[in-house]
């Protein structure tokens, strides 16, 4: 019996041909399969990674709420019972303003309580006073600041005919107006409030030496003073009634976070000799340079 004829071919027949072909094929396909194997598994790998990292960080801002909330109400506690008398928190109230720093956790958290009569009133503060703050940031020169304030008070205010006010209820409603963006906000945010009609008195912020106090009391300058975050202290507590803007600084790692309440004496909910108005979500301070 004589052998095929591929082999008597020296394996150059069509079937040969044929066999080797399909050997490509499949080989093709193997690996195609391992590629596409390679890939799902390293998805899965880089899903995984985002899955932990984003639990780090939703960890992260749950241990920062509960750390700047507490911290927040010891110093509120800390105000009620404090041994000045209201006509004394009144005259010091720029000059002692109620903070303190505690160790919880194991994590330093510096609290200052900034009376809302301090910050410039969105809600009723004139065009040259926003001007003014919106300049002192160094956000945008004289005649573009003015015209941002003025768009910001007419858009408050309207004119009575063609347009219709709007009664700012927190800081966010001013990105409703033309020329405002998150930038112009974040720059303004440590200096102004809305009072929504709450009736407080106001101080006269229409020079640049206010804005400078309440610089040296904002989140990113008492971040750079390493000191307030990495050292305990007595509590120094100064108003004893009135509104006020609670900033708790809290330090985790390298990391410096923010989580700040508004808050008003008095009438409070769950036993509490204070009302929480308004709760700010927690936030990143920018590192001190």
């Amino acid at each position: 019996m004589s052998p095929p004829r591929s082999r008597r071919a020296g394996g150059r027949g069509p079937r040969s041909r044929l066999w080797r072909r399909q050997r490509g094929v499949a080989l093709a396909l193997v690996v195609s399969f391992i590629a596409g194997l390679s890939l799902l598994v390293a998805g899965l790998v880089l899903t995984a990674k985002t899955d932990t990292r984003l639990a780090r960080v939703h960890l992260a801002r749950a241990q920062v709420t509960a750390l700047g909330d507490g911290a927040i109400n010891l110093l509120l506690g800390d105000v009620i019972d404090g041994r000045l008398s209201q006509t004394q928190a009144q005259t010091q109230a720029q000059s002692t303003l109620p903070q303190a720093r505690y160790v919880l956790g194991g994590a330093a958290v510096s609290v200052l309580a900034l009376p809302e009569n301090l910050l410039l009133d969105l809600s009723s503060a004139s065009a040259e006073q926003f001007a003014a703050l919106v300049e002192f940031s160094g956000l945008l020169a004289p005649e573009a600041a003015q015209l941002v304030a003025r768009a910001v008070v007419h858009y408050r205010d309207g004119d009575g005919a063609s347009s219709m006010a709007h009664p700012l209820n927190s800081l966010e409603d001013i990105l409703n107006v033309r020329g405002v963006n998150r930038v112009t906000l974040e720059a303004l945010r440590d200096y102004v409030t809305v009072s929504r009609g709450a009736g407080a008195a106001r101080v006269d912020v229409a020079d640049a030496r206010v804005f400078t106090q309440l610089q040296q009391c904002s989140p990113r300058a008492r971040a750079r003073r390493e000191d307030m975050l990495a050292s305990e202290s007595e509590s120094a507590p100064g108003a004893v009634s009135g509104a006020f803007r609670v900033d708790a600084l809290v330090r985790q790692d390298r990391d410096v976070w923010l989580r700040r309440r508004w808050v008003r004496l008095g009438g409070g909910r769950d036993g509490l000799p204070w009302t929480v108005t308004r709760t700010e979500p927690v936030r990143m301070v920018p590192r001190p340079s």
